[in-house]
């Protein structure tokens, strides 16, 4: 009985989530029979799981269109097209930040046959089922003979400004009982350089590092930490290279 009731709340809750999602998305004509077909299959399967439902997002709906719209072009089935950038560097272009980015993509004479064929494919299966995701973004395509179909699967990042960022790896420090040093430029011109530091306060230990998280230390700087020995701490953040792939927050801390 308690199972039963457990199963309905969760069929109760997708039917509402389910219901939102149509009237926003097809109001406003960002999603097509076949896009939503796809999206309401794999939240169905995530559901039954009882994994997260995932978001739809317009970024990884922009980048999965432009890769459908190559694949019905060539009629080619491929992650990466000749001439085409990866998965990661198309889905930043569309405007989305990640931690973790994955793909299913396809080929069928109708919408219906794309879930059920990645349902049995094991590959395809566990992108649609991976709990470190939590957004998604699809496109079907017509090639002619043939519908062309992408499936963007992301763990979303949310940017964060350069304080912001000072402000919460200031606050792991503050916890830990060290005091936070305020120097200025210093440290976010420090973070720019990527080895060594700017300004007179030498610190005794240096720490620059690329993350997708930031409410997590680097292994290192952890260890560093736990041996006792520093009193203080510096914080700067500086905008990621264009090369940083998956982590978007670039940061230096300094350990007095």
């Amino acid at each position: 009985m308690r199972k039963h009731s457990l199963g309905r709340r969760v069929a109760l809750t997708f039917a509402a989530f389910l219901c939102l999602f149509s009237d926003a998305c097809l109001a406003q004509g960002k999603i097509s029979d076949a896009e939503k077909l796809l999206f309401d299959s794999v939240n169905r399967e995530r559901a039954a799981k009882e994994l997260p439902l995932l978001k739809w997002d317009e970024g990884l709906a922009r980048a999965a269109r432009k890769h459908a719209e190559l694949m019905a072009e060539q009629y080619l089935v491929l992650h990466r097209l000749p001439g085409e950038a990866d998965l990661a560097t198309r889905a930043r272009e569309a405007g989305v930040s990640f931690s973790h980015i994955t793909e299913n993509i396809g080929m069928a004479a109708y919408a219906g046959r794309f879930h059920d064929g990645w349902m049995h494919s094991p590959g395809h299966r566990a992108n649609i089922l991976d709990a470190a995701i939590d957004s998604i973004g699809i496109a079907v395509v017509d090639g002619g003979e043939q519908l062309f179909a992408v499936e963007d699967f992301a763990r979303v990042v949310t940017l964060l400004s350069i304080e912001e960022q000072e402000k919460r790896i200031g606050k792991l420090f503050a916890a830990r009982g060290l005091r936070l040093l305020k120097i200025g430029d210093d440290a976010r011109e420090s973070c720019e350089l990527d080895r060594e530091y700017a300004g007179s306060s030498k610190p005794r230990y240096i720490a620059h590092y690329e993350t997708p998280d930031i409410s997590q230390l680097p292994e290192g700087l952890e260890k560093e930490l736990q041996s006792g020995r520093y009193k203080s701490a510096a914080v700067g953040a500086c905008a990621p290279r264009k090369s940083s792939g998956v982590a978007p927050f670039r940061i230096i801390v300094m350990l007095y």
